[in-house]
């Protein structure tokens, strides 16, 4: 009784300070969270590549610019901002995407989520965003199935009539935007499937029903259809044929990593792996149902078996972290991706169960878990979430982790009411305590990942300790490893000091952010000819075709395992061959050719 007034007292004491927290305190720290560490890390591979594709627009490859055509125009137009002439500036203005998708989600569902909880699914969100923000690609994808889940759950929300109408169309639109944004998210057509389920729930008309949904389709059809017609307006319906077929050839290809077979195994696999590490949770949750089954006589003694479970659980992290599945390498994935996995599979199971329970429970049968419409219909979005967003990826499930700006909310609304609708007996506990748990390794892994990662760079534990200023001017203001520092300095001011700079260049191997870094144009469609999408027949007669003989750099060891890498490689070399390239600097990094 004594400690239950004492909680009282602490719990009304903290939400005296809710309403300022949730006006201003919550939202700044959301806007500012995603900008930790972006001085961190000079990459010159996937990071650089995009921040070379905006700045070299024009010449960028057709083909995958029209594959992502609104990112790469976006990011086209971001480089003529105050201060986006180098890597920090853009990175600054990039973040601002990750930013602005949390404060949508914290303001657009305030209403029908407590701010806190909001506050800390974005939190969970923002920290374990580990791609690179200047990937404009994958977080304008979010951005724009985020804003339009956004509008479908409030049309869906609202009274039939105009005001549903519209938010309807736009919800459409913004999710046909998307086509144009990475032309895989056409799948994001599947969010339909949550009209149809909430007018299932609420038993509306099947007249009704077509209505919303030919209206959510037309908005589909108009958002994608004005971005097609401009892009083949600028670029010919040749163009945009030839792309298409472009995608389809390198979906369609065994040895591609983008391919739907590919992308269903290495999903799968990710979920295996974790559901392996998970099932020793099974037999720690029956033996804690087991002790809370007894009958304690006296409040001490629940009190007591509750601290010896939590004291388990704590002995169960500490496994996870001897076994690896949890580490303290907060400059690398590992540190956080289990967790974050456990945290989906968590989701995904309360997701179907609120499904399943709202199918029952309209169809008149006695559902498993208790809730609302609103609440089933928030689980049939995060599990579209978490089927759709992997699907074209060859990141494994790491998009998906990329992604839980609506997921992690909702898990965490889930989670407080099946908890709250289940305190009746104390038999329940061990499971509330293992899923906290979850919630709690995660929230701690994450924020500690979002210090200290970053992309590529320091990546094997090595620390980041230079600050670059005016050795490289786009670098200025980045903190980058020793080793890295010097490397690039070095390979610039080879280029500098023989008048290089001014040339164009062709980088073959794993850095193709020099272009970028260095200011030196592109000699070819592509600044990372290595990738399997840039076919060898492409880059054959790209080379051929050159009018200018451009400074080359290689990789100083190229193993040629890519696919198509050995045969690339062939042609490059017969190319500086036959045009009697010297080579004027090598080191165990790159080997530049010029001709002299």
């Amino acid at each position: 009784m004594k400690n239950d007034r004492l909680r009282d007292k602490v719990y009304s004491k903290l939400k005296k300070f809710q309403p300022i927290s949730e006006q201003f305190l919550f939202p700044i720290l959301l806007l500012i969270f995603p900008f930790v560490s972006i001085d961190q890390g000079l990459d010159i591979s996937d990071t650089l590549y995009s921040l070379g594709n905006y700045e070299f627009y024009e010449l960028m490859d057709t083909n995958w610019k029209l594959s992502i055509i609104i990112p790469s125009a976006f990011g086209h137009l971001l480089t003529f901002l105050p201060g986006a002439g180098t890597v920090l500036g853009m990175k600054i203005y990039t973040t601002l995407v990750i930013s602005a998708m949390a404060l949508l989600v914290y303001y657009g569902l305030k209403t029908v989520i407590p701010g806190w909880m909001l506050f800390t699914g974005e939190w969970i969100a923002e920290s374990v965003c580990w791609c690179p923000s200047a990937i404009l690609y994958n977080y304008m994808t979010y951005f724009f199935m985020t804003f339009g889940i956004l509008f479908l759950l409030s049309a869906i929300m609202t009274a039939e009539g105009a005001k549903q109408k519209r938010r309807l169309f736009l919800a459409g639109v913004l999710l046909g935007i998307n086509v144009a944004v990475r032309l895989p998210n056409v799948l994001e057509a599947g969010f339909i499937l949550v009209l149809w389920f909430a007018d299932f729930l609420e038993k509306k008309k099947l007249r009704d029903s077509v209505r919303s949904t030919i209206v959510c389709i037309g908005g589909y059809v108009t958002g994608a259809g004005v971005c097609i017609c401009g892009t083949v307006l600028a670029y010919g319906l040749a163009s945009y044929g030839a792309m298409i077929n472009w995608l389809f050839g390198i979906a369609n290809d065994s040895q591609s990593t983008h391919g739907t077979s590919y992308t269903l195994r290495t999903t799968i696999e990710a979920y295996g792996h974790t559901f392996n590490v998970m099932i020793i949770m099974i037999p720690c949750i029956v033996a804690g149902v087991i002790l809370f089954k007894l009958r304690f006589k006296k409040v001490w003694m629940l009190r007591l078996a509750k601290i010896l479970y939590i004291i388990g659980i704590f002995v169960l992290v500490r496994y996870y972290f001897a076994e690896g599945v949890f580490t303290t390498n907060y400059y690398y994935y590992d540190s956080m991706f289990q967790a974050a996995m456990m945290f989906i599979i968590l989701s995904g199971v309360m997701d179907v169960l609120d499904i399943i329970s709202g199918i029952m429970d309209r169809l008149g049968y006695v559902s498993f878990m208790p809730g609302t419409n609103g609440e089933r219909i928030f689980a049939m979005v995060s599990i579209l979430i978490i089927l759709i967003t992997p699907l074209g990826s060859d990141n494994y499930t790491f998009p998906l982790v990329n992604n839980l700006i609506l997921v992690a909310p909702i898990t965490l609304t889930q989670l407080r009411r099946v908890i709250r609708r289940s305190r009746g007996g104390a038999v329940h506990f061990p499971w509330h305590a293992m899923a906290l748990m979850v919630v709690v390794v995660l929230l701690i892994q994450g924020t500690l990942f979002k210090y200290g990662f970053s992309f590529i760079d320091g990546m094997d534990g090595t620390r980041r300790d230079i600050r670059m200023s005016s050795e490289i001017p786009k670098a200025a203001g980045l903190e980058t490893t020793a080793d890295n520092a010097v490397e690039l300095i070095k390979l610039y001011n080879v280029l500098k000091d023989n008048g290089l700079l001014e040339y164009k260049l062709l980088q073959f191997g794993n850095a193709p952010g020099m272009s970028y870094l260095f200011d030196m144009e592109p000699a070819i469609y592509t600044t990372w000819p290595m990738l399997a999408s840039n076919r060898i027949e492409d880059f054959d007669h790209a080379l051929m075709n050159m009018t200018d003989y451009p400074v080359i750099v290689t990789d100083a060891d190229i193993d040629g395992v890519g696919y198509g890498v050995s045969d690339k490689l062939d042609i490059l070399m017969d190319y500086i061959a036959s045009n009697d390239y010297n080579i004027i600097f090598e080191d165990e990094k790159y080997v530049v050719y010029a001709i002299s």
